[in-house]
């Protein structure tokens, strides 16, 4: 049962299907330099762990996770209630420099203070599903970029959401580098403008840019892009005699149909519909 990605030449990351006994006494984990996150997928154990915060005990089922912090160990031992000869987990493995390079570049001065995830166990349903996605993935034999993207996409997810970091400051209302990218976002309503673009006029790197933007505008910058564009739309619908193909090219849809359903997402009606509603008369 065993399947290891390297398989598949991964390098970013490593991520392996395992079946171990469903009991054991004792098993110690020696330090790695790499973040490993375990999810339980088949059988019911329950672990005792002694990690750096103590003994913790927790029943583990199938889409159970938990996660070891780079450089820690940990002391196991488990038992399964339920009588399982054997579990088996998707163990994933993101290298220790990978964290370290996007906590600095999410965190900035703060990432040598920052404490990555290790708990027994936590709930997070878009860690399940990419690890499982993953594991299917390595077997069809995708390609290492895809493990890349996954990989850094997966570190900055736990670290926003499962880390331990001093709070980040709240950006001032008027923060200039904010205002910049959004000038730049109203500029560019014709076509699309990407993230580092965005992080470059804002003169900050991508995470941090994404996290003051969150907090100052409370959407991500692709959101504001979109909600600005059929915002211009809707105008053009109602004070122009443009078709709804010359529309959708002005506001940086090359395809009618993407912007047709991007404009019935936000508004409710569809583009013709909505521009007959705008031209009727109201009744007197």
């Amino acid at each position: 049962m065993h399947f290891d990605s390297r398989r598949a030449g991964w390098r970013s990351l490593d991520l392996e299907l395992l079946s171990v006994d469903a009991e054991a006494e004792r098993v110690e984990l020696p330090a790695i330099d790499a973040q490993l996150i375990d999810l339980q997928i088949h059988g019911t154990r329950l672990v005792s762990s002694r990690r750096r915060s103590g003994w913790a005990t927790g029943l583990l089922g199938p889409g159970s996770l938990s996660t070891t912090a780079p450089g820690a160990t940990s002391s196991l031992r488990w038992s399964s209630p339920t009588g399982d000869d054997h579990v088996t987990q998707i163990r994933l493995l993101i290298p220790a420099p990978t964290m370290t390079r996007v906590a600095s570049e999410a965190f900035g001065g703060s990432a040598s203070r920052f404490r990555p995830p290790d708990g027994l166990a936590f709930d997070d349903d878009v860690l399940r599903a990419l690890l499982t996605r993953l594991h299917r993935a390595a077997r069809a034999g995708v390609s290492e970029l895809y493990a890349a993207t996954a990989a850094e996409f997966i570190a900055v997810h736990l670290l926003t959401n499962h880390g331990t970091a001093p709070a980040p400051p709240r950006p001032a209302r008027d923060d200039a580098r904010v205002a910049r990218a959004v000038d730049l976002l109203h500029d560019r309503l014709d076509r699309p403008v990407t993230l580092a673009e965005l992080a470059a006029e804002a003169g900050l790197s991508r995470f941090h840019l994404l996290r003051l933007f969150r907090q100052q505008t409370g959407e991500t910058p692709a959101r504001l892009h979109q909600r600005l564009r059929l915002d211009l739309a809707r105008r053009l619908l109602r004070t122009t005699s443009l078709t709804v193909a010359a529309v959708a090219h002005r506001c940086g849809f090359a395809d009618q149909s993407h912007f047709a359903k991007a404009f019935r997402r936000q508004v409710g009606a569809s583009p013709t519909g909505y521009r007959a509603d705008a031209q009727r008369p109201s009744d007197r």
